[in-house]
């Protein structure tokens, strides 16, 4: 067996970050009062998460072969016969994603994006608790899909032997057939991706202000979180009152 180029530099590079900052976000959320200053930093992940994806939704359609969702295997009934074989005996291999990370990723970009739309929802005052309900249990479906994701790399390199694991960091896969790889890995691509990042924080930035938790987003203020100083004026506000009674 040999291997051959698979996932192009662009797809990694979404693969990595996506991951760290869905778990930069979701950890913050875990263990950070929302008054804390450092709670914007959930929200400030989420939006660029949101970026990413933009991109990586470009990407489906005119990336490489393996990067492009038309070689996503999401027939049902593949995806069913893939885990029969998985029990029974050894999975079909494909150079490209499985059903099973096919449908992984389609799960996340889905909970990604519905992350996105219930934050700002939240975000610009329309928080209440369905809302919030909704935005974590998508939360969770995302992290129980991750956890998945991974259980399942470490199954198929136990049963396979094929190093499936790091192919998102060398872009290898191993393969015995004559299916050609992709014929480059798009550096300037990636690097397309990191500028445009670096402008979407450079826009970001500027535009929140700390001293009071908003973010103006194409001229919409979002708040993204609960500043300390405006539950203590709202005390102050209420005693001012008694006092006046």
């Amino acid at each position: 067996m040999k291997k051959i180029s698979v996932y192009d530099l662009p797809t990694r590079f979404f693969h990595w970050l996506f991951a760290f900052l869905f778990i930069t976000a979701f950890a913050i959320a875990k263990t950070v009062d929302d008054e804390s200053p450092l709670f914007s930093y959930h929200m400030l992940a989420g939006l660029t998460i949101a970026f990413l994806l933009v991109l990586r939704l470009i990407w489906g359609f005119i990336g490489t072969t393996y990067a492009r969702f038309s070689s996503f295997k999401l027939n049902p009934i593949e995806l069913i016969q893939y885990f029969k074989d998985t029990v029974v005996t050894k999975t079909k291999a494909y150079l490209g994603h499985n059903p099973a990370s096919s449908y992984a990723a389609v799960i996340m970009f889905a909970c990604a994006i519905g992350l996105a739309i219930s934050g700002i929802l939240m975000a610009t005052g329309g928080e209440n608790d369905s809302l919030e309900e909704v935005h974590e249990l998508l939360a969770n479906i995302f992290l129980i899909s991750v956890i998945i994701h991974l259980v399942g790399i470490v199954f198929h390199h136990v049963k396979h032997r094929d190093s499936l694991w790091s192919s998102m960091l060398d872009g290898k896969k191993k393969s015995s057939s004559d299916t050609p790889g992709i014929a480059s890995t798009r550096p300037v691509a990636v690097l397309l991706f990191v500028i445009l990042l670096v402008s979407w924080l450079g826009y970001l930035i500027p535009n929140y202000d700390s001293s009071t938790q908003t973010l103006n987003l194409l001229g919409t203020e979002l708040r993204l979180g609960e500043a300390e100083h405006e539950s203590g004026s709202s005390y102050e506000d209420h005693d001012e009152e008694y006092d006046d009674d």
